[in-house]
């Protein structure tokens, strides 16, 4: 670099001026760029000038590769350079008309341009950035700045856009006209009818009653939170997030209680289906601890435990054993017996969801005699078979390497370099933990490995690296 810089000293004004001009002669978005800068070095630009070169920052093109979608926006990042320094030199409310447009640009361009990789990020942080300070600039009354906020707020209408309201850091006055706004437009879509399964109309109604919800959360009104929420209540998920408020405001007379049984024989009433009826049923497990009725608690709990058996629902159980005392002192043994019946391989040569679960089960408990049993006929996830394995490795080393085999074998078998690694680091990891005199065992897993494997160059190349030994 220092030598071009050398030899551009050395021409003349003409010679650089002509070496530029054909640079610049290749790219109309470099001429573009240059034109701008001329135009802000000789004093500024207009509010129509900063507009065509808005234009011709975000220019409207189809866009889908990541490569296309990189280059448009370095060249919108550097325009952009520019155009914010001529921006700057303007009245305020001219600024906030030009960052609008800006922004109002992106979204119409971004409708051809496939911007997956993020490319537009640091444009849209700006412009945000700039909006948001501009608002408390402008010259407007109260009211209008409400009715502004209000109007872009209620329909949905640019993807890149400040939130709102949140992100206008509105001052007191202008978010109770703001809120007061909210309030008659929800009153009036209320009053024309809103059909709550309908989901774009519920979504437009909520969205008016949102800002309602907010202010009675922050004035800790929680009861008018709960009459707010009801209004746009209409599936299972509403009701219970109701029922949920009233259980955490609980006091001392319980009242609350009753309401959120209320609340929750709703959302019983709107539950569709089997997945549904689950999520008010566990939801009504913490009601019935709230109320101190134990013993439905645990009844809900293992109906729901043996209607979809799985290891994380038997640690529920024995959680909840905790908080409520012995209820039912077979249910260990009940939870062993179902556990033995999930046990079923997939079409594809895989088990299903929670079919190893009595591994864990034997696990948890330290029953290490039947988990070592049940896994030799019994396929199992990964992380289980490595987790017995290192909990038995110091006795049956041989059965320890065994499980190692059936996790590594087909994860080098995935044939990418991220795979090899991981099965690498697996054999380093069971490599430490075995007991002296137990390494040859090794050894001839990993000779296997070799044989199978030896077209995997990259594989044989870290086995040589940390087990040099076997080859």
């Amino acid at each position: 670099m220092s030598q071009l810089k050398s030899w551009f000293k050395q021409q003349s004004v003409d010679e650089l001026s002509e070496i530029i001009l054909n640079y610049i002669g290749e790219s109309a978005e470099e001429q573009s760029r240059w034109q701008l800068a001329m135009l802000n070095d000789q004093g500024g630009l207009s509010a129509a000038e900063i507009k065509k070169m808005i234009t011709k920052a975000l220019p409207k093109k189809q866009v889908w590769s990541y490569s296309e979608a990189s280059a448009y926006f370095r060249h919108s990042d550097d325009m952009f350079a520019d155009i914010f320094i001529a921006i700057d030199t303007l009245p305020t409310d001219k600024q906030w008309q030009l960052v609008l447009h800006a922004l109002v640009r992106l979204n119409t361009v971004l409708e051809q341009v496939d911007d997956s990789g993020g490319y537009r990020f640091d444009l849209e942080g700006e412009l945000n950035q700039r909006l948001s300070t501009l608002f408390n600039q402008q010259a407007w009354s109260d009211d209008e700045k409400a009715q502004w906020i209000f109007d872009h707020y209620q329909d949905y209408k640019y993807d890149v856009f400040p939130s709102l309201p949140e992100d206008f850091n509105l001052t007191d006055p202008v978010k109770q006209i703001f809120v007061g706004l909210c309030e008659t437009a929800a009153q009036q879509r209320q009053q024309q009818g809103v059909d709550l399964s309908n989901w774009q109309q519920k979504s437009k109604y909520a969205r008016l009653v949102k800002p309602l919800i907010a202010q009675a959360q922050q004035n800790n009104d929680w009861q008018q939170q709960c009459t707010l929420m009801a209004m746009t209540a209409y599936d299972e998920r509403d009701f219970i997030s109701i029922s949920q408020l009233c259980l955490d405001n609980k006091g001392v007379d319980q009242g609350e209680l009753l309401d959120a049984e209320y609340w929750l024989q709703k959302a019983y009433h709107a539950a569709k289906n089997d997945r549904e009826k689950i999520s008010c049923q566990q939801f009504e497990v913490e009601l019935r601890l709230a109320l101190n009725d134990y013993g439905q608690a645990w009844q809900l709990t293992w109906q729901l435990f043996n209607q979809r058996p799985s290891f994380s629902g038997y640690k529920g159980l024995i959680a909840l054993e905790k908080k409520t005392g012995v209820i039912d002192a077979t249910f260990k043994d009940k939870a062993e017996h179902i556990f033995t019946h999930c046990y079923t391989e997939n079409s594809y040569g895989g088990i299903a969801r929670e079919a190893d679960a009595l591994l864990s089960f034997y696990m948890y408990h330290q029953e290490l005699t039947n988990a070592r049993l049940w896994v030799k006929s019994h396929k199992a996830a990964p992380d289980k078979l490595l987790k017995l394995a290192d909990l038995i490795v110091a006795e049956h080393p041989q059965e320890a390497i065994d499980l190692y085999a059936r996790v590594v074998l087909p994860t080098i078998s995935q044939g990418n370099n991220q795979a090899y690694q991981h099965a690498t680091d697996l054999l380093l990891s069971l490599k430490k933990q075995l007991p002296n005199g137990q390494l040859e065992a090794l050894h001839l897993m990993i000779a296997n490995i070799i044989k199978q494997h030896k077209a995997k160059r990259n594989m044989m190349k870290l086995l040589k690296t940390h087990f040099a030994g076997c080859f």
